[in-house]
């Protein structure tokens, strides 16, 4: 019996985690009540609390699971390196992290909320910001690195690059939201073109 309440409870906490995230990436953080994941969900609004202390604490448990799941989603990009070229290597990352199935909701709520940070979670929320991308730049790092051994990289300027990675993306980021997928795999391809032919000079 208890293996069934277990199993029920980490159910509902998937589903209120679910309806959390949608209603905070379509209509932001202020703009979302508990009583609309409560709807979404099916229950009723005080049965949150039997597991979430608050709707801050139910957006930093999104967060930290998120965060698990790009770690994960990083790891195995990074195995499938395994006998590419380095030109093969930057054009993954950037097709990655670039990608409408990869560009997913927490990435977009968590930049949209970070224009208006609730003032009792922003500091959170830029540690989490900063620790995604601390991530992604060691890697990218190594990477410039071996590119410039090799020579297919001329720069030497890899902070300026990799903050123009980002950059790139964020664009890409808010784009897939105004194009069509023809016109933003086109929009896409432009600026991998872009990229390359900067980071190459």
């Amino acid at each position: 019996m208890a293996d069934s309440t277990t199993a029920e409870n980490v159910s509902t906490e998937t589903k209120i985690k679910k309806a959390a995230l949608h209603y905070i990436s379509n209509y932001g953080y202020d703009g979302t009540t508990l009583k609309d994941i409560a709807q979404a969900v099916g229950i009723k609004t005080p049965s949150i609390y039997s597991h979430f202390d608050s709707k801050e604490q139910l957006f930093l448990c999104i967060l930290k699971d998120q965060r698990n799941k790009e770690r994960e989603g990083l790891l195995k990009l990074a195995l499938s390196f395994r006998n590419k070229s380095i030109e093969e290597i930057f054009k993954s990352m950037f097709y990655y992290y670039t990608d409408t199935n990869n560009i997913i909701s927490w990435q977009i709520a968590l930049k949209q909320i970070l224009m208006h940070p609730p003032t009792d979670i922003v500091q959170n929320l830029r540690e989490d910001f900063t620790e995604i991308e601390r991530e992604i730049s060691f890697q990218l790092t190594e990477f410039f690195e071996i590119g410039r051994k090799e020579g297919w990289i001329k720069r030497e300027d890899t902070e300026k690059m990799i903050s123009l990675f980002f950059t790139l993306i964020d664009g890409l980021l808010v784009e897939q939201h105004l194009y069509d997928s023809k016109h933003y795999e086109e929009r896409r391809n432009e600026m991998w073109r872009l990229y390359k032919e900067i980071i190459t000079q």
